[in-house]
């Protein structure tokens, strides 16, 4: 089990076996410079996970967490999931579950963060990085 692909959108959803982005890959928000805090992160996180086929009907979880700069944890989640083989699978065939998880995501201050996932307790890379900032002037 891998991550295919982690990303922050203005907007997503996992519909069909198909995942709609929106403003994808959002790595720089600004805020107005009285913003309170937390700070609100408007938008989603989309995950692409590939399971291999020896990796099906079994259990496994799955945590997204987002950290700061000095990796201390601000917002997190698990999950279960487990992958079946649909009928008409092929042996040694690989299987993309799309998610999506949907903010806002409170932040303590602007800074640099990093979304990072999670299977069966294994970090994948890349995670994503993200920074909060004031508005420009």
């Amino acid at each position: 089990m891998r991550q295919e692909f982690l990303l922050f959108a203005e907007r997503a959803e996992a519909v069909g076996a198909k995942i709609f982005i929106h403003g994808g890959a959002v790595d720089r928000h600004f805020v107005p410079r009285n913003a309170p805090t937390p700070i609100q992160l408007m938008g989603d996180i989309a995950v692409g996970i590939l399971t291999e086929w020896a990796e099906t009907n079994r259990g496994h979880v799955m945590a997204i967490r987002i950290v700061d700069e000095d990796e201390k944890q601000i917002w997190g989640m698990e999950a279960q999931l487990e992958v079946g083989r649909p009928p008409g699978a092929k042996p040694g065939q690989h299987f993309r579950q799309l998610l999506t998880i949907r903010g806002p995501f409170p932040v303590p201050a602007r800074g640099a963060y990093k979304i990072v996932l999670e299977l069966d307790g294994k970090p994948q890379d890349p995670p994503f990085r993200l920074w909060v900032e004031d508005m420009p002037a």
